[in-house]
């Protein structure tokens, strides 16, 4: 600014503006580190201390230090700087840029460059390190079987692509549970032993840093197979009398992959494959087959027990021709064998002489007497089973000429069990020189004949007696004599007799089969066994020798299990899983033999004698448990289950199972009493259950907390009521009763300031129920119950109540201040509504000023006077009023004038009917009738009226309205303003605004008194009520309600109704 200056004084040309030339910012602030975590950095800068010129744009520059870190080796890889955000708002205090998207565990730099047209500043570089993330790109485990093992697999996997962070630990996870340890960073590969053969396992590794783990995909492995573990022997059916349909099923324990099946009939393979099922063809009928049956998998074959069927019977085949023997001139002795193939059981033979049947029956023999000397005859033999019978070849013979004849059968005693003593007779008539005798001896096994001829001088020839040596033992022989002579020979009937028994011998070892008792347990042999091949006797009964095996070099005691004369026997009281050898003996009269020992093992039993489990450590949720094997585990213990004791159910819930002796239980509810068992299995439907362990988890914070019951809500009270939380989670030790009151309130028709009050706690202790007290009508609270235990809490949902409403009540009296120019009235602290307000409403001198919704209002003063002031508040439920209070503005001094009916401090409301809204809106329409009805009887006398010469100057046109700056005072207005003093406040103000006497002193003009007139008869909208005789009524608004006593303004406005009155007399004017 240039300034001249005289000695009479100084002038100054106006300001101007001189901006200097713009310079390089400098001290740019570094940025501040908000928040970090393993993506994303928060940074907030600041403008530089000197922008030395208008800043253009914000850079922020990053730069790197990649850090890997493995097994503690870190390693830092830099990289260059470059610009990440530009920020070309520059009106700003202070700035935000998120960097997202970065590489967990690294650190990172970063400055703030700022432009201005000149130039730029840099900040400090700052450093942060974003934090450590779970590990990423972790592969599958690679698993491999170990070599002939089908119960371990080898378990080997690889770092992750990026750690992310300093990798702690690796764990494995199997079938979706995870092991109970963990291997340090270095190790990559681990063997898991004990598991099941030809099954699918998944694995997966699962990778941690401090700040997480990542899980890899699952890897699907099968173990490899074995042999099965027990197959069951065919079952048989027989279809005809060469065929058998053999059946069978898969092992019930899969140990691998069936790849083929062998059938075995008397120990030659029949059938090979696939099938369950084949019939076997071209067997001999009625002929007991051994039937074996083998399964076989990749890891190797187990045969089944051997199991016996027969066929069906056939006709009889092949049936020879009978032997003649010819004993006589007048007999000839039949024998005949059972035919090669008899196919069945023979039940009788028919012999046939010329073909006349001579005799049917069983026997194999026939002496055919009667016969003719000297003449030919044929025989045939039929032999007859259930399916038919075949006939056999003729055999055909001659009688002798006339004979010796009267043999009687010779004498026959057993000397030893392999001699026969034999003694014979000379027949009734020799009929000349017996020249010999011929002993014939038969075996009746075999049907061998021996012929043993003597002729004199032989010994027995001469004593007529005969020592048969070599037989066979407990045999039967047949033997006959025959006597010669020079013209024939004449033969004996057959002679019987059986040898002496001697001791038996080849003994054939027993068969023992494997069965399953009603409680699908493989706990009973059925062993069976057949006569010695040489029983050399009757055998009187058998012995069967039992003795247990309890290791290969350890045999225990002979038992005699049974002794009968039975080829079966059932040996049931058997111990589970345990090997025996038996022994079968034959007796007869002179002594027994022993066969070989025949071993079988029974089959697995349900385990004896499980011991509760034991708790290794426990939680809330979880809890790991130590099995201790049964003592008597009957077999392999191939799957251990734990199990929870439902004493309401009959069934038990199955908590965890597997091959390991050490489980962890997951799912269990906190602070919960569980029964735990430990089931045992060593084969399907081998299972046993075991004592149970009591079992209390662990407290945890309670869960699931039911909203409060309000009920008996009322104005100032309500009676709250709370059930447990759903889950409790353990004891539940008190309750805290938590009240908010929220914003908004209620609604009212004006807009409320409204302050959120903080949590008020109500209540604190163990009972489910709470009256609340001391609340206000109309008012609505937040409630929300609280529940603890010794480990933490839980809260309900909020819930609002809102009590009812009542009467407005009476609380203060309103305040009322005064300055120069304006009246304060301010009841804002007077009322308590307790319900939807409806209006406010202030009197003075029992005179309705101010009608509406605002709970202050600004009065205009223009004179010093006394008011008595009274303000009603009206709700929807009823009224209150205050006391009326003397205010004089002269002294600024305002007094409560007492009123009888005030005991309580709630005041009903005392208004006039003439001072209420209804009764001045009736009027009001009155009036305006009434004025209708005079100007329309003015308008017709002064149409028909001549008119007269004018007897003054015309009146000066009306100009129109214009809010001129020094006319703004001028008339009534009503007008909201934004406080006076010290009685500002943010919600608005009815204001009522009178002119004052000076003013209108000074406005009334000679050229201005009608415009004022005017302005003045132009506000009835703003609902004033001044004068009877000039307006019968002003509308009422909002925001005014009142109209000034000022006697001065009174007197102005009388003055001027004369010539308002003598204008509505003249019609040819320009008005």
């Amino acid at each position: 600014m240039l300034e001249a200056c005289t000695k009479a004084g100084c002038t100054h040309l106006p300001p101007q503006e001189i901006r200097t030339d713009e310079a390089l910012p400098t001290s740019q602030p570094a940025p501040a580190i908000q928040s970090v975590n393993a993506t994303q950095i928060e940074l907030r800068w600041i403008k530089p201390l000197s922008a030395n010129g208008k800043i253009m744009q914000f850079d922020v520059f990053r730069k790197s230090n990649r850090q890997t870190a493995s097994y503690g080796k870190e390693r830092e890889l830099p990289t260059e700087e470059k610009v990440v955000f530009r920020e070309y708002e520059t009106g700003k205090d202070d700035y935000v840029f998120i960097d997202s998207n970065l590489i967990p565990w690294t650190r990172y730099e970063y400055k703030v460059r700022c432009w201005n047209s000149v130039g730029h500043a840099d900040s400090p570089w700052v450093v942060v390190k974003t934090s450590q993330d779970a590990p990423t790109g972790l592969s599958a485990p690679e698993v491999q079987h170990v070599s002939d093992n089908p119960h371990k697999l080898g378990i080997s996997w690889s770092a992750p692509e990026k750690n992310n962070g300093v990798l702690q630990s690796y764990r494995l996870q199997r079938n979706e549970l995870i092991f109970r340890f963990s291997f340090d960073a270095s190790t990559f590969n681990y063997t898991d032993e004990g598991l099941l053969a030809y099954t699918v396992y998944s694995y997966a590794v699962i990778a941690c840093t401090v700040g997480g783990c990542c899980t890899s995909e699952a890897t699907k492995v099968r173990t490899l197979e074995t042999a099965p573990a027990s197959v069951n022997p065919p079952i048989l059916q027989t279809i005809s009398a060469t065929q058998i349909n053999a059946t069978w099923m898969a092992s019930i324990i899969q140990t691998g992959k069936i790849c083929e099946y062998r059938l075995l009939v008397n120990n030659e393979q029949i059938y090979s494959g696939q099938g369950l099922t084949t019939v076997v063809s071209g067997l001999k009928p009625y002929t007991q087959y051994s039937f074996i049956l083998i399964i076989c998998t990749n890891g190797g074959c187990t045969s089944s027990s051997s199991i016996n069927s027969q066929t069906m019977e056939a006709p009889p085949s092949n049936m020879v021709q009978p032997k003649l023997q010819v004993t006589g001139s007048e007999s000839i002795e039949v024998t005949w064998k059972e035919p090669n193939d008899p196919n069945g059981l023979i039940r009788n033979y028919e012999l046939r002489r010329d073909g006349v049947l001579i005799y049917a029956g069983q026997e194999t023999r026939y002496h055919d007497f009667t016969l003719t000397p000297g003449v030919d005859y044929s025989y045939i033999v039929a032999a007859y089973n259930s399916q038919g019978s075949t006939i056999s070849p003729p055999s055909k013979a001659r009688t002798n000429p006339s004979a010796p004849s009267g043999m009687v059968p010779p004498q026959l005693r057993s000397w030893t069990s392999r001699d026969i003593m034999v003694n014979w007779q000379p027949p009734a008539q020799t009929n000349g020189v017996i020249v010999n005798y011929t002993i014939f001896c038969r075996d009746l096994t075999t049907t061998d004949v021996k012929a043993f001829t003597f002729s004199p001088p032989d010994n027995s020839y001469m004593s007529q007696s005969l020592k048969l040596t070599g037989q066979k033992p407990y045999s039967r022989y047949e033997v006959r004599s025959e006597a010669c002579t020079i013209l024939g020979c004449a033969s004996s009937e057959w002679a019987s007799v059986r040898t002496l028994e001697a001791p038996p011998t080849m003994q054939p070892r027993p068969v023992i089969e494997l069965q399953t008792d009603v409680k699908g347990i493989q706990s009973m042999f059925l062993i069976s066994w057949t006569m010695p091949k040489m029983p050399n006797g009757q055998i009187l009964y058998y012995e069967l020798y039992r003795r247990k095996v309890t290791h290969p070099s350890i045999i225990t005691e002979l038992a005699l299990v049974y002794n009968g004369s039975s080829t079966l026997f059932h040996d049931k009281m058997l111990l589970p899983y345990t090997e025996y050898e038996y022994q079968v003996s034959s007796v007869n009269s002179e002594g027994k033999t022993s066969s070989a020992w025949t071993r079988s093992r029974t089959g697995q039993a349900p385990p004896e004698d499980l011991y509760p489990p034991s708790f290794l450590s426990v939680h809330s949720t979880s809890a790991t448990v130590n099995i201790t094997p049964p003592t008597h585990p009957n077999g392999i213990i191939s799957l251990y289950r734990l199990f929870a004791r439902n004493w309401t159910r009959s069934e038990d819930l199955l908590l965890s199972e597997g091959t390991l002796t050490q489980q962890t239980i997951h799912g269990l509810e906190p602070f919960s009493n569980y029964s735990i068992g430990v089931e045992a299995c060593t084969c399907y439907k081998c299972c046993s259950k075991g004592p149970v362990a009591r079992l209390v988890t662990h407290s945890s914070a309670p869960a699931n907390q039911p909203p409060l019951l309000a009920e008996n809500v009322k104005s100032m009270s309500a009676n709250l009521q709370w059930n447990p939380p759903q889950s409790p989670n353990g004891i539940i030790q008190s309750y805290e009763l938590q009240m908010l009151t929220p914003c908004p309130q209620p609604m009212q028709p004006i807009a409320q300031s409204c302050i959120a009050e903080h949590i008020k706690v109500v209540y604190t202790g163990t009972g489910q129920s709470f009256n609340l007290t001391d609340l206000q009508p109309y008012t609505s609270y937040n409630l929300k119950i609280i529940s603890y235990n010794s480990v933490g809490s839980t809260a309900s949902e909020w819930i609002t109540i809102t009590t009812p409403k009542e009467m407005p009540q009476y609380k203060a009296p309103f305040s009322v201040t005064s300055n120069l120019t304006t009246i304060y009235v301010d009841w804002s602290q007077t009322f308590q509504l307790n319900g939807e307000l409806k209006e406010y409403v202030l009197t003075e001198n029992n005179m309705r000023i101010y009608s509406g919704f605002d709970s202050r209002l600004h009065i205009p003063r223009t004179s010093d006077k006394t008011f008595l002031f009274q303000v009603t508040c009206v709700t929807d439920m009823g009224s209150a009023s205050t006391p009326i209070i003397k205010y004089s503005t002269a002294t600024d001094i305002g007094s409560i004038i007492p009123i009888v009916e005030e005991k309580t401090g709630i005041l009903q409301s005392n208004t006039k009917f003439y001072n209420e809204l209804w009764f001045i809106i009736i009027m009001a329409i009155l009036g305006l009738l009434f004025v209708a009805i005079f100007l329309a009887i003015l308008l017709q006398k002064a149409i028909n009226k001549q008119p007269h010469k004018r007897e003054r100057p015309p009146l000066i046109p009306l100009q129109k309205r214009t809010n001129l700056p020094n006319e703004s005072f001028m008339g009534l207005s009503d007008t909201k303003i934004t406080g006076c003093g010290s009685h500002v406040s943010n919600s608005n103000i009815s204001v009522l605004c009178v002119p004052s006497q000076s003013q209108l002193s000074h406005a009334y003009s000679q050229t201005s008194l009608h415009r004022s007139i005017s302005q003045l008869i132009d506000i009835h909208d703003r609902k004033s009520l001044i004068e009877d005789s000039v307006w019968d009524s002003l509308g009422q608004g909002r925001d005014s309600g009142m109209y000034p006593d000022d006697e001065d303004l009174l007197e102005s406005i009388k003055g001027f109704s004369s010539v308002t009155k003598e204008h509505t007399i003249f019609t040819d004017t320009q008005l």
